[in-house]
């Protein structure tokens, strides 16, 4: 899969969903499904609700966490291609992130370094 960043730091060249979606495969979907609930303890979570074309597609985008997403809200309203390129980065927003997910912070931080701030 071609690589997209999603404004966290994300590759989605390498979510299930992201794959599933892309492939136009089911039964992925209802694994990525599967998986999701049972990984951060949700309830309900159906394969429709994975469907994703990536963040920064401008079109379909997982209901079972990014259409309710703080970050890529808030990447969506400044017009920033990731976290890594705004201005107010290291905000609240992305310091709770980070305490979830560390390695996208390596993963953004070697955006900012390669952008030289």
């Amino acid at each position: 899969m071609a690589k997209i960043q999603a404004y966290c730091g994300l590759d989605c060249g390498d979510c299930e969903a992201f794959i599933a979606t892309q492939k136009n495969d089911r039964a992925g979907l209802e694994a990525a499904a599967k998986q999701w609930t049972e990984q951060f303890g949700a309830r309900n979570i159906t394969a429709e609700m994975c469907i994703c074309d990536g963040c920064p597609s401008g079109k379909r985008v997982s209901t079972a966490h990014a259409e309710t997403c703080a970050i890529r809200l808030c990447a969506t309203a400044r017009g920033v291609t990731t976290c890594a390129h705004c201005a107010d980065y290291g905000c609240e927003t992305l310091q709770g992130f980070f305490a979830f997910a560390p390695l996208l912070k390596e993963k953004l931080e070697a955006i900012r370094m390669e952008l030289g701030k």
